[in-house]
């Protein structure tokens, strides 16, 4: 069956993109005192991200060629010290990285930036004397100055937006050089955690001096998918150019196939067409990516060249049809996501980037929205890949501060940067369906607000005009406002439209349930996507995306548990009552508000996601017992303290809160084979059903029906006292690159091998062979210690250890003890 598709664009404006290109391998272990990374020949988007040198405080002079930095730490990047432990010992109110004291409190989940300096010393003797040489930082949190040799390149003042400078002219091409960076986090600038340092990766660029395809100069778009063609438009910007150069653009596909080719002589903005007959298209659920090919020719000598991923597809959005993807409907089962890893903290693995998508994808997610700022170039590569849906949203603030040390300050003088980079470094991804200028920006529907959200709309549409604006919007949208011929929107001249909304093509709604279809009924051409949602609405949600095309479906917050925002999810036992929006205090560390947790497993939460979904027919959880006199308070970002488990020792007849959640129309219960409950369930009753039972140990077993036969059964065991441990790599094999990370799961057990679903216990770790143990802990929210530590504490029964490769091929053993248990070990082979 053929399909016909066509992107309604407007006439496409000057374009600048770019992208990442030959790769070379620089890596290596890590060194006590790293030598002078040597740069080979010429490329794009070489490695630099080993052998750099970090002091963590302030001083004076360490931007000096001639510093003796011999004492500093050796690091790899990607770094973030605000994940590490203080240096100096703890102080009393300090468990590894987090501090009761910090500046930052619940926000930054306490822990700590500050000031922090790198230094790397690097040599250009095998690079063509008269190449350019230019750097890309992906991100440095938060502002940054850069030096080489003594003099300064210049200063970055957002923590999330990728940059670049030319170092050519301050070179040494005959001895050593030395690049310094100096980041700062200082004072109270963030809503969550940020990290510290140079989190992302770092590339070099060498180029020819002369003509040469812009960073970021390649723009590129599917125009038209019609009979078994695809039109791709392609638009790439040249610097010095030359007339006597050719410009070469070609699509291969998977297998490295040519599949489109086109060729024309090069001018400063050359614009060509690439036919591709047959074509795999890029959808979620089909994820077929090609090789966008550009080069510069001086007949068959080639002087400059890019390659980036580029899938071929058509998105759509209407309020007819709602979100389509190559013609087929799909509703966003989106999840909002901040851009830490975890145990990692900050730093932007690409191998810790893929393992976020992959859990998101096996727990039914097609879409994630950055909150808020800008994603890693390694995650949008991972949603490219797995076709994960994204919404990349540039702003938390605007010119009205959320911290008195934020954005806020800079953002009047200094928005295009992180706008542009945002835009241009990432519009040909696949992925990317919608650019947001804001979450919950203050004072928007003023009059000053009204013309910051025309301007930055306006700058993203002239920078990439195939995809619609967004911004996410809470409460009031505001007054009733028009716009003028001139400034509105196409087709909305004249028309009435909320002052927060009157310039976006979609509007997004934070827990804004019940006002979407009220909205559209007031205005019928308006197309809405829930930016923000609580958990418990899922169904809620579900029901009125199937119902209404004009809404496109929800990004609940979380997908995934996060540092920061210490609290806001957790399910807190207490006398009386309290506020629905609850963040705890100390020692809570993380938000805990999160579908899968701070190491990947699936929280109760998702459990109900996935029958809302579809993606089972039938779930069980038991609520933690409560003392006598306590009752549960349930935050509207929290979910209640359920366990999939029937080990409640010291609970022996009292009644459990067991919740099953099922789409079949009846469930009923069995206790040790005998009946002890069961319960109809009506549309009204949003697959949940409630039972109360007498706690005996056992098997506790569920059943679901629809129109009298079985869809499905769930069990929960009791399990017997812990016997041993369990070291389980998420893969037995791995890279051995500089890069890789390897996943180790340890579990606790009891004699039949089945995890202790709520055992908290110290576990300590060997490692031994061509690999570092990086990061170290658990999904517990609380502050319990280091995440560098070879001694962690299990929470649920489980930690997890992150190892880095050193860069050495080998086999990896991986020893966990823990008092009272029989140990545990597992094998990693590295290639």
């Amino acid at each position: 069956m053929s399909v016909s598709l066509t992107t309604d664009r407007r006439e496409m404006l000057a374009l600048t993109a770019g992208s990442a290109l030959l790769p070379y391998a620089l890596g290596g272990a890590a060194q006590a005192t790293p030598a002078a990374t040597a740069i080979p020949g010429t490329g794009r988007n070489l490695p630099f991200d080993n052998g750099w040198r970090f002091h963590r405080g302030a001083g004076s002079g360490f931007e000096a060629s001639a510093l003796d930095d011999s004492g500093w730490r050796s690091v790899d990047l990607p770094h973030d010290w605000s994940v590490e432990d203080v240096p100096g010992g703890a102080a009393p109110d300090q468990r590894g990285p987090f501090n009761k004291k910090a500046v930052g409190g619940t926000a930054t989940g306490f822990t700590e930036g500050g000031e922090g300096w790198y230094r790397k010393h690097f040599r250009v003797d095998g690079v063509a004397r008269d190449a350019r040489v230019e750097i890309l930082f992906d991100g440095v949190f938060e502002q940054s100055e850069v030096w080489l040799n003594g003099t300064k390149l210049g200063e970055h003042l957002h923590g999330y937006a990728a940059f670049a400078y030319d170092l050519t002219p301050l070179l040494n091409r005959d001895g050593d050089n030395v690049l310094v960076v100096r980041a700062r986090s200082i004072g109270k600038n963030t809503r969550w955690y940020a990290g510290a340092g140079i989190y992302r990766q770092v590339k070099l660029d060498v180029m020819p001096r002369g003509a040469r395809l812009a960073r970021w100069g390649v723009g590129a778009w599917t125009r038209k998918i019609e009979g078994g063609i695809a039109l791709v438009d392609v638009t790439t910007k040249i610097e010095s150019v030359d007339p006597a150069l050719t410009l070469v653009t070609r699509l291969r596909d998977a297998m490295g196939r040519v599949v489109a080719e086109a060729s024309s002589p090069a001018i400063a903005e050359a614009k060509q067409t690439l036919t591709v007959r047959g074509p795999r298209l890029w959808s979620p659920d089909a994820p077929n990516l090609h090789t966008l090919e550009t080069e510069l020719r001086r007949g068959d000598l080639l002087l400059d060249r890019m390659t980036q991923s580029f899938g071929i597809r058509i998105v759509t959005m209407d309020v007819k049809r709602g979100l389509q993807v190559n013609g087929q409907r799909i509703i966003i089962r989106g999840g909002c996501i901040h851009h830490d890893n975890g145990l990692l903290g900050a730093c932007a693995f690409a191998d810790a980037d893929e393992r976020r998508v992959r859990a998101l994808r096996a727990r039914g997610y097609n879409a994630i929205r950055s909150s808020h700022n800008p994603m890693s170039h390694s995650l949008l590569d991972a949603c490219d890949k797995l076709g994960m849906l994204v919404m990349n949203e540039a702003f938390d603030m605007w010119h009205v501060a959320k911290n008195p040390d934020d954005y806020h300050l800079h953002f009047p003088t200094d928005w295009d940067v992180p706008l542009t980079a945002m835009v241009q470094s990432s519009r040909n991804r696949a992925s990317i369906i919608m650019w947001s200028i804001g979450n919950e920006i203050p004072s928007r529907s003023t009059p000053e607000g009204i013309e910051w959200g025309w301007k930055l709309a306006n700058a993203i549409r002239r920078l990439d005009p195939t995809r619609p604006v967004t911004a996410a919007l809470n409460g009031l949208l505001g007054p009733l406002v028009t716009a003028s011929e001139a400034t509105a929107r196409p087709g909305q001249a004249g028309q009435a439209d909320n002052a927060s909304s009157i310039f976006l093509d979609v509007a997004g709604y934070n827990y804004r349930l019940d006002d979407v279809e009220k909205d559209f009924a007031a205005h019928p051409d308006r197309i809405s996507v829930a930016t923000e949602t609580f958990p418990h609405d899922a169904w809620d949600y579900r029901a009125l995306a199937e119902r209404a095309p004009h809404f496109l479906g929800e990004f609940v917050w979380t997908a995934m548990d996060y540092l920061g925002e210490a609290g806001i999810g957790g399910a807190v036992p207490v006398k009386g009552k309290a506020p629905p929006m609850m963040m705890s205090n100390w020692p809570w560390v993380n938000a805990y508000c999160g579908d899968i947790d701070l190491v990947g497993h699936a929280k109760a939460a998702s459990r109900y996601r996935d029958v809302v979904w579809g993606l089972s027919p039938l779930e069980m959880a038991v609520q933690r017992p409560l003392a006598d006199g306590m009752t549960e308070v349930v935050g509207n970002w929290a979910w209640s303290d359920e366990l999939q488990s029937w080990s409640w020792a010291g609970s022996e007849g009292r009644s459990l809160a067991v919740r099953v959640y099922s789409s079949g129309d009846k469930v009923a219960l069995l206790l040790n084979g005998k009946p002890a409950g069961s319960k109809s369930l009506a549309v009204a009753d949003k697959t949940r059903a409630e039972f109360t039972v007498p706690y005996a140990a056992g098997v506790l077993e569920a059943v679901a029906y629809k129109g009298g036969k079985v869809i499905g059964r769930r069990r929960l065991t009791t399990v017997s006292a812990p016997a041993r441990l369990r070291v389980a790599p998420e893969s037995p094999t791995g890279q051995s690159d500089r890069q890789a990370l390897h996943y180790i799961g340890i579990d606790i057990l009891d004699a039949q091998g089945r995890t202790i679903p709520d055992e908290m216990r110290k576990i300590s770790l060997r490692v031994t062979g061509p690999a570092e143990l990086i990061g170290f802990g658990s999904a517990n929210p609380l502050a319990v210690g280091s995440f560098q530590s070879r001694e962690a504490q299990s929470f649920h029964g489980r930690a997890m250890a992150i190892l880095r490769s050193t860069g050495k091929a080998g086999s990896v053993r991986v020893e966990a003890q823990a008092e009272g248990l029989q140990s545990a070990s597992a094998i990693l082979r590295l290639i």
